[in-house]
This record gives structure tokens, C-alpha cells and sequence, in this order.
């Protein structure tokens, strides 16, 4: 999970928003008022906006634009889980929150790939050391 992220207020200019998202190299970026986890803004939130016309409505905003309720899940899910749940919702990142609704933190699919592919440090048999804390001695 990553702590350092951007978040989107819901009363943001949706261009300044997609001008926040291409700077900060995300796909889906948090979108909260104050700490609270309000929604998530993707891409594909993005394009189907853009493909509306803004006639006499004015600038879109972030809040027509967003996901309400957005695919999250507790700081004590499993990572195989957090796979599965990016996996079933097709969602490019998962906003992780705490027990009060407040974001915490994100975490996409790259680094679930990352973390759940992490190539060995060694190979060859495991060292007497790392037996020993293991308990396999």
C-alpha cells in the first residue's frame, strides 16, 4: 500500500482534475472531503464525462464526473484478496480506508503483481539461519 498519493476534492474542475491524473501517472485517483472517502475518479470516469456535452451546465466537476461509493477495503485484507477484489470490480487501484471511512492509503495493480510475483533473493537451499527462525531446524 502506498501512503503518498494525490486526492481530488469533489468540487474540482474536471479538466484540472484530468490535469491532476495525467501528472500523477494514475488511472484512479481518491476523491475525498477532508479525510472521508467520498468516491474515485478513473479514467473511464473521465472519457464518459468528456464525451457529454457541456452546453448551458457549465464546467463538469469532479462529483458529477466520480464513482460514488468506490471499490475499498480495510487495512487488514489479505493481499490475494485485494487481487481478487481488483480483479471482480476491473478497478486499476483499490483505496484502502480505516474503521472510520478515512483514506488511508491506495494500492493498484502493479504493485499487487509486484508484491504477490516478488522474485526469490537467493536460490539454492534455504540458509541454516533462516531455518533456525522459521522453526524447520
Amino acid at each position: 500500500m502506498r501512503t503518498d498519493f494525490t486526492t481530488l476534492d469533489p468540487d474540482c474542475d474536471l479538466k484540472e482534475a484530468a490535469e491532476v491524473m495525467r501528472q500523477s501517472s494514475h488511472w484512479l485517483l481518491p476523491v475525498c472531503h477532508g479525510p472521508r472517502l467520498v468516491g474515485s475518479l478513473s479514467l473511464r470516469d473521465l472519457v464518459t464525462e468528456y464525451r457529454r456535452d457541456e452546453g448551458e451546465r457549465g464546467a463538469p466537476t469532479v462529483a458529477e464526473a466520480m464513482t460514488r461509493n468506490p471499490v475499498s477495503c480495510g487495512m487488514e485484507i489479505r493481499l490475494e484478496e485485494v487481487r481478487s477484489l481488483i480483479c471482480r470490480t476491473r478497478q486499476p487501484a483499490i483505496c484502502v480506508t480505516n474503521v472510520d471511512g478515512d483514506l488511508v492509503g491506495m494500492i493498484d495493480v502493479f504493485e499487487v503483481i509486484d508484491a504477490l510475483t516478488a522474485p526469490q533473493a537467493f536460490s539454492g537451499p534455504e540458509p541454516e539461519g533462516v531455518r533456525r527462525v522459521r522453526g524447520n531446524v
